[in-house]
């Protein structure tokens, strides 16, 4: 039980390193993406619609670096709480609990599926 709690206890910390770093990340991307003498909401003012892979694409043509860092820092927080399904479902298979084993394996898939499906092609 002394390890379940200790292994617990490493991801957790290891997550809140994660969302840190993430948000201090996205904070560096939105510093470099501010232009001095502009309005900041000035293109939230439109609605544009581009799926994720053209805006990506758009920026790094255009050498926008900071929204490209702060799309970087957004993946690392997105993909955290996939990596902590993935680190209880391992950490279950070493305990043999298989039930909680297969019900993270489940919620894994899910978590999967959902951001597959959410992908624009």
């Amino acid at each position: 039980m002394k390890d379940l709690e200790t292994m617990e206890l490493k991801i957790s910390k290891f997550l809140r390193v994660g969302v840190v770093i993430s948000g201090i990340i996205i904070a560096i991307g939105w510093a470099m993406s501010l232009k001095p003498g502009t309005d900041p909401f000035a293109p939230l003012q439109t609605y544009s619609a581009f799926n994720l892979l053209d805006s990506i694409q758009m920026h790094v043509i255009l050498q926008n670096w900071g929204k490209i860092i702060a799309y970087f820092g957004l993946t690392i927080l997105i993909t955290l709480p996939v990596l902590r399904v993935f680190l209880s479902v391992i950490l279950f298979i070493k305990q043999k609990e298989k039930t909680m084993a297969l019900i993270g394996a489940i919620v894994l898939i899910g978590l999967i599926l959902s951001f597959s499906l959410g992908i624009e092609a």
